[in-house]
């Protein structure tokens, strides 16, 4: 992960106003570095989870009564997990 921003990138744009944290904060603080760095290899097994799964297709969170499960989904493909939040 790079220690810097882009030249030209418009932080501000993307930063809610009352975060108390700002991009740059977050590349040099150490326990954030740890999270962007990968600790399972490739072909290594995942640490597996569950999770209910909600359905929020009106804009209100409600039970479907399923649950995700990482290994169970991961023997039958492939699976991509990505997390975007910086605050």
């Amino acid at each position: 992960m790079a220690n810097k921003l882009p030249e030209g990138f418009n932080w501000q744009a993307i930063t809610p106003d009352d975060s108390p944290l700002t991009p740059m904060d977050v590349l040099a603080d150490e326990r954030h570095k740890t999270l962007a760095t990968a600790s399972v290899s490739e072909g290594e097994v995942a640490y597996n989870f569950r999770s209910q799964i909600y359905d929020y297709a009106t804009g209100i969170e409600r039970e479907t009564g399923m649950q995700f499960d990482l290994l169970e989904v991961a023997q039958e493909k492939p699976v991509a997990l990505i997390f975007g939040s910086y605050t």
